[in-house]
């Protein structure tokens, strides 16, 4: 969208058939017209659209799997038909890979819309809600897309370094870090495309020298990343820092693999040690949310906000089951009120209601915090609790067991 694919699209087919070159899987996806003509621009906005929204689809994990495949073909096909019209060039080439991967791995089995929904039909069938923890969700097959890439990685700046080292004469030589080597390449580049910056250092030979012998031995070292994960923390942001360089002074685009270095970051971990070392800290008790553990919508409810509480910064709490509980501790509640509207108690004491406990259990969940604009927008305050009434008001109750007995048990 940002680069405009879908004009580069149409333009190219104005070009005269004779400048059409299609690649292999342009030629399998318009055998139709045949591989020597130009696909209609029809078909061609037809490609793009499906693959913006099987994109779009899996991004939030709506059948994720085929939505993924969806996207990483019609992607494959916008590039390729890009450069059936002259040059190709290699920079996206690993994301291309890398989308199918995804598209084999299970990559919608957790933190996914497809996920979500299972949880959701697995509570309502069994009609109770029971907290639960996505981070804890594992999978034998999860990582092995994410490790091939790595090694795709590796391999592609093993051969970067192994086309600088033999440069010139003979096999595993430095003329490529001589320095002047790296300056003609700065200055040509720098004129080029514009780069002020790389005409700027090309004048130093210095420069040439130390770049060169850092490019070689980050490329050549990158390896240790993956047998040595501690490293990420070193490699990860050199190379954020070197791929941004060379596209400040030679405008070369390697954006794709600078996304690709997520692969590395153990996000799971990450957010396991942010939640341990934000409850060891705490001195306060949580949120507490009390609901109608035999009510439909709050059974949902709950399933949807337990599944973005990944810093586990909420209790859940049925009030037909633990009311004698909650009644000692706040005997001001009324059980009619818990059963009528969700009550969320904070850890001051002070008791939120309906639409109001529902916007501030938000500010508890990151990644429901886009909400905030909405739940806090000039009116809302008045028109929130009418559409929270409403929706509570035609709500049902399960059969499963009356109150009386789950008090009893």
């Amino acid at each position: 969208i940002v680069r405009d694919y879908y004009g580069a699209m149409l333009k190219r087919g104005e070009v005269a058939a004779l400048n059409y070159n299609p690649l292999n899987p342009v030629k399998w996806l318009t055998f139709p017209w045949g591989w020597e003509q130009v696909p209609p621009n029809w078909y061609l906005s037809l490609i793009f659209a499906l693959s913006f929204i099987s994109g779009i689809t899996a991004l939030i994990g709506f059948k994720t799997n085929l939505s993924l495949m969806v996207f990483a073909i019609g992607s494959l096909f916008i590039q390729c038909y890009i450069y059936s019209f002259g040059s190709h060039h290699h920079p996206y080439a690993l994301l291309l890979i890398t989308l199918f991967l995804l598209a084999l791995s299970p990559a919608g089995g957790v933190l996914s819309l497809d996920h979500l929904l299972r949880k959701l039909r697995t509570h309502i069938k069994k009609q109770r809600f029971t907290p639960f923890n996505i981070l804890n969700k594992e999978s034998e097959l999860a990582r092995w897309s994410l490790l091939t890439v790595q090694w795709l990685i590796v391999i592609i700046y093993l051969s970067a370094a192994l086309h600088k080292l033999a440069y010139g004469d003979g096999f595993l030589g430095t003329d490529w870090m001589n320095g002047y080597t790296l300056q003609y390449y700065l200055t040509r580049d720098g004129l080029r495309w514009g780069s002020d910056l790389g005409v700027w250092l090309g004048q130093f030979y210095i420069v040439g020298v130390v770049f060169a012998w850092i490019a070689v031995i980050f490329e050549g070292t990158f390896f240790l990343a993956v047998i040595f994960p501690q490293l990420v923390w070193v490699y990860i942001p050199s190379g954020i820092a070197f791929h941004t360089g060379i596209y400040l002074a030679q405008r070369a685009p390697f954006f794709g693999l600078m996304v690709l270095y997520c692969v590395f970051i153990p996000w799971t971990k990450l957010i396991q040690t942010f939640t341990r070392r934000q409850q060891n800290s705490s001195q306060f008790p949580k949120p507490e949310i009390l609901y109608d553990g035999l009510c439909p919508l709050c059974i949902r409810s709950m399933t949807v906000l337990c599944y973005f509480d990944w810093f586990q910064r909420l209790n859940y709490t049925p009030v037909e089951e633990e009311w004698t509980s909650i009644q000692k501790t706040h005997p001001d509640l009324s059980l009619d009120a818990c059963l009528a509207e969700m009550h969320l108690i904070l850890p001051n004491g002070s008791v939120r209601k309906g639409f109001f406990a529902f916007r501030e259990i938000v500010r508890y969940l990151p990644p429901l915090w886009p909400l905030l604009i909405l739940l806090y927008f000039p009116g809302s305050s008045s028109v929130g609790p009418k559409i929270y009434t409403f929706v509570a008001s035609n709500r049902k109750r399960l059969t499963r067991c009356s109150f009386e007995s789950c008090s009893s048990k």
